[in-house]
């Protein structure tokens, strides 16, 4: 059998997909990924090292991580029977989705928005609604209404606050969208810890909500790829049915156990990161692009005419930020992750730079 043969042998709905890619790009100042900038301290590290190291790593870890559920639970403020730990909240959502959309291939989605919802839609052989979102990028909640009585029993997907706008639906709104909705609906916060409305609170009133969450962003653990999925007791004991045995390996299970015991010191680091948000968004609305979008998590959305030429310059100085102008409705937008405080003094003074505005270095004064 030939390549050609043997690659019509794989679903055609994988083989039509463009795959999501990130291209690897070497820079001193990383503002690229909306990761948390501040890594755990290192005597936190040496304790997880040292587990680590007394643990055996012939055995498999616990089928299913009844601790670290418990934690995440108290954390949550819920039952562990509406937790499940996954790798990645993507995990979780792909779970989600290999278990709802036998009941409806249609999948709604509030565009632009996090492009792996899509990218599995399509993969999985579903079909993606696309409801465009208001021209200051707030969410549509009428079209999405709209779209949901249209379409009875599809799977609603919606990112608050939302990857990459920064915008979030308030508890009205996601309790507007509920009433009328008659599938489940996918609420992935994945940032809620720096802003918005976290809709916990709901769970106990829609059985047809789940939420999904993560360590990457502000429990500053990305490299451990660890995420959760919170629900109904119910619904959460058929969703354990196709999660995969042992997907949560022994050290991602520890570290994860290990920052949330230490989440006060978590705390103050998520407050400066807010603190730095909002200086942040201050100074850029005093420079000329042609918009900077509200944010309520971990980055900010601007719009330039110049966005190539911004892009270049700041990567010339070291600084990496992303191009999301490929997105729908984000022609000209650049997504700038909250850096610390010293990568947020240079990045607005390269940008001051950049525009020939005065003030480079006011705030080293």
């Amino acid at each position: 059998m030939n390549y050609k043969d043997t690659l019509q042998l794989i679903n055609s709905s994988i083989r039509s997909l463009q795959a999501y890619h990130l291209d690897p790009l070497e820079t001193s100042i990383k503002l690229n990924q909306n990761e948390n900038p501040y890594d755990w301290p290192e005597e936190i590290k040496k304790e997880i090292a040292q587990f680590c190291m007394d643990r055996p790593w012939n055995r498999y870890p616990p089928f299913i991580p009844e601790d670290l559920k418990k934690m995440v639970a108290q954390y949550a403020g819920i039952s562990p029977e509406g937790v499940i730990i996954g790798n990645g909240s993507n995990e979780m959502i792909l779970v989600l989705m290999l278990s709802l959309m036998n009941q409806s291939n249609r999948v709604i989605l509030s565009q632009p928005t996090f492009t792996v919802y899509k990218l599995l839609t399509d993969g999985l052989g579903g079909q993606a609604l696309c409801v465009n979102m208001k021209q200051d990028l707030s969410f549509d909640v009428e079209a999405i209404k709209g779209a949901l009585i249209d379409n009875p029993g599809s799977v609603l997907i919606l990112c608050s606050p939302n990857n990459p706008t920064g915008g979030y639906l308030s508890q009205e709104e996601i309790e507007v969208i509920l009433e009328v909705h008659t599938g489940f609906m996918i609420l992935d916060q994945a940032y809620v810890e720096f802003g918005g409305f976290s809709a916990i609170s709901l769970l106990g009133r829609y059985p047809n909500l789940i939420i999904t969450r993560t360590f990457s962003k502000a429990f500053a653990a990305a490299g451990l790829r660890l995420g959760y999925m919170l629900g109904s007791p119910e619904v959460i004991s058929e969703m354990n049915k196709i999660k995969l045995p042992y997907n949560v390996n022994f050290f991602s299970e520890h570290v994860a156990s290990v920052l949330i015991k230490n989440r006060t010191l978590l705390d103050g680091i998520i407050e400066e990161i807010k603190a730095e948000r909002d200086s942040l968004l201050q100074t850029l609305r005093t420079m000329p692009f042609e918009n900077v979008y509200p944010s309520a998590s971990n980055f900010i959305l601007i719009r330039s005419f110049k966005k190539q030429e911004i892009f270049d310059f700041l990567k010339s100085r070291g600084i990496l930020i992303r191009d999301v102008s490929k997105y729908p409705m984000l022609q000209d937008c650049l997504r700038i992750s909250v850096g610390t405080r010293q990568e947020n003094m240079l990045l607005k003074d390269a940008l001051r730079e950049f525009f020939g505005v005065s003030g480079l270095n006011a705030e080293c004064k």
